[in-house]
């Protein structure tokens, strides 16, 4: 952690919005001159998934204020990549600017509200960290963070293969998960990795350090991240054990900062978000229908979007955050 005098050697802002892309640059670049436009004085930091073509060095400069983080991490959904791809982009942060606030986000997040006011509700907030997790029970989470997982070889041809095929292939390994408690297989849809666990020999879980489990996009103080990076450095046996693991991202932040004893957590990450009832794992898809409960909610940002389906739901909040008035149809 960088002591007074060398944070005062660094660039100040206030707030920091640290955004994790991945494609969609369009709705990227949209998100990124909101944002400069609702706080001219914050600062962007963006992590570009490696797996993506570069983003124009040019188009950053011309919205001003946006650092890249480099090296680029490729982000696989599921494995540790994540995680490593958020450390890496919080360690970029520390060592780069001297900042009070960042909030976490993807690049089909997008504000709910004005900038103004919720970089005024952090300036009072009485708050560290807003983190939403809960412990870690039996149940599938307990198999993600209590058995370590190695990557498989990638099928050749998967989805070449008859769609009867592949479905009798995702039944057979859900059966065989919920069968026994001794190996365990995640991933292998949607181009990711598959991976398979095995019961670890021995955890860093205890009744004083407790496994918790919850969302990745969360809002901190730069004194917990100084303490989450301070963490990372004085225990690598933790970061060892999270980096075979599934999901690490949904654990291990939550898991360091709910069991520091000294942060003051705020169990709500002022994010909204629906859940699809079809596809548990993964957010729906946000539009026009959900703004008024959107509105409604408080709530900081919302996700995901996506402009391609929805467009017009990016303009109404556009008017909010940017206090525009609606044009004239006529």
């Amino acid at each position: 952690m960088a002591d007074a005098a060398g944070a005062s050697r660094l660039p100040r802002h206030e707030f920091v919005y640290l955004i994790l892309s991945h494609g969609r640059t369009q709705q990227l670049f949209r998100l990124l001159r909101t944002l400069r436009a609702a706080s001219p004085s914050a600062a962007i930091v963006l992590h570009h998934d490696a797996k993506s073509l570069p983003l124009e060095p040019a188009a950053l400069v011309q919205i001003g204020g946006v650092y890249l983080v480099e090296p680029r991490v490729a982000v696989y959904w599921g494995d540790e990549s994540q995680m490593r791809a958020l450390l890496a982009a919080l360690t970029y942060l520390q060592q780069r600017i001297d900042f009070s606030w960042v909030s976490v986000i993807s690049g089909q997040d997008y504000p709910l509200r004005s900038i103004e006011a919720i970089e005024d509700d952090l300036r009072r907030s009485p708050h560290d960290a807003y983190v939403k997790a809960a412990p870690v029970a039996d149940g599938p989470y307990r198999a993600r963070y209590f058995m370590r997982y190695r990557r498989l070889p990638r099928l050749p041809h998967y989805y070449r293969l008859p769609r009867r095929l592949r479905k009798w292939l995702r039944s057979a390994r859900e059966h065989l998960n919920r069968g026994q408690s001794l190996v365990r297989f995640e991933g292998g849809v949607r181009g990711t990795p598959l991976q398979m666990g095995f019961r670890a020999r021995k955890h860093p879980f205890t009744g004083d350090f407790v496994c918790y489990k919850g969302s990745d996009w969360f809002t901190l103080s730069r004194h917990a991240v100084a303490y989450l990076l301070s963490f990372n450095r004085d225990r690598p046996d933790v970061t060892e054990h999270y980096l075979a693991t599934y999901m690490a991202s949904e654990s291990y932040f939550q898991t360091v900062l709910l069991n520091s004893g000294t942060l003051r957590v705020c169990d709500d990450n002022r994010r909204y978000i629906r859940w699809d009832a079809t596809k548990l794992a993964h957010p729906r898809t946000l539009t026009m229908a959900d703004l008024g409960e959107m509105i409604d909610s408080g709530k900081d940002f919302g996700r995901k979007f996506d402009a391609d389906v929805d467009t017009a739901v990016l303009d109404a909040l556009d008017r909010i955050i940017l206090r525009q008035q609606p044009q004239d149809q006529s």
